[in-house]
């Protein structure tokens, strides 16, 4: 396995980082080893079952130690285990659904001073949280831009959507756009690229496994390089979409 593997206790820049329960039997051991012990995040109910595990449909991180969660989530040792480490936590005012676009409400991606956001499926207190903050708004086509994004830092990013690339592009970020497919999803044609990512400080970027079937290796770890992030494969699988994980960082 290549690429950066972090020593056990290494100190982390992340306070907290969430992951859907699903993927604990394979994600656990692997992150333990970077140093990191992840909060699991249960099953949402209402979500399609091939994708109910996967947090960034369930969480959504407002930025700081904020985060507004899925109401199904509400009363879950989740809920309890974030107010022991002091994240402030809001619910989302819709319930979630199992068909697009109802499963997409908290889908959307924050990035440096920016939302990357569809208007027909982001849940508007997102939207409205982010526009009172003065953030850079970019609305997109794609309802599930947070699954489409890998966040490589605060001005840069990776992505299989041509009009996410586009838009991104167009407000100043510096974007790689790769092909489609090359990330596994069971039941799905395939997964995203920011389902198989994500930040583990400001200079790694956790891959689930890695990238050695992907048409463009070459190109997204010459795009890293230059911008001195070092990638850490945590398995020795072809990467696969876990809905991503949270990363709530320690500034």
């Amino acid at each position: 396995m290549s690429g950066f593997v972090a020593k056990p206790n290494l100190p982390q820049s992340v306070k907290a980082l969430l992951l859907g329960q699903k993927y604990a039997d394979i994600l656990e051991k692997p992150l333990k080893n970077t140093g990191i012990t992840p909060i699991f995040v249960p099953d949402n109910s209402s979500i399609d079952s091939r994708l109910s595990g996967h947090v960034d449909l369930s969480v959504f991180h407002l930025g700081g130690e904020k985060c507004l969660l899925a109401p199904e989530l509400k009363g879950s040792v989740l809920e309890k285990k974030l107010m022991e480490i002091g994240i402030e936590q809001s619910f989302l005012s819709q319930s979630l659904g199992k068909k697009y676009p109802d499963d997409a409400a908290l889908n959307a991606c924050a990035v440096g001073n920016a939302l990357i956001y569809c208007k027909s499926s982001t849940a508007g207190q997102i939207v409205d949280y982010f526009t009172s903050r003065g953030s850079k708004m970019i609305p997109v086509k794609q309802g599930y831009s947070r699954c489409s994004i890998c966040v490589v830092d605060k001005e840069s990013i990776i992505t299989a959507d041509r009009g996410i690339a586009r838009s991104a592009a167009h407000s100043g970020f510096d974007v790689l756009l790769i092909s489609q497919g090359y990330v596994n999803l069971p039941g799905f044609e395939y997964g995203f690229i920011g389902g198989a990512t994500f930040k583990m400080s400001a200079d790694r970027l956790a891959f689930t496994g890695v990238l050695n079937h992907h048409a463009d290796k070459d190109k997204i770890l010459d795009f890293l390089r230059k911008k001195s992030v070092e990638p850490v494969f945590l398995t020795d699988l072809p990467i696969f979409d876990i809905g991503g994980a949270v990363p709530i960082i320690e500034n």
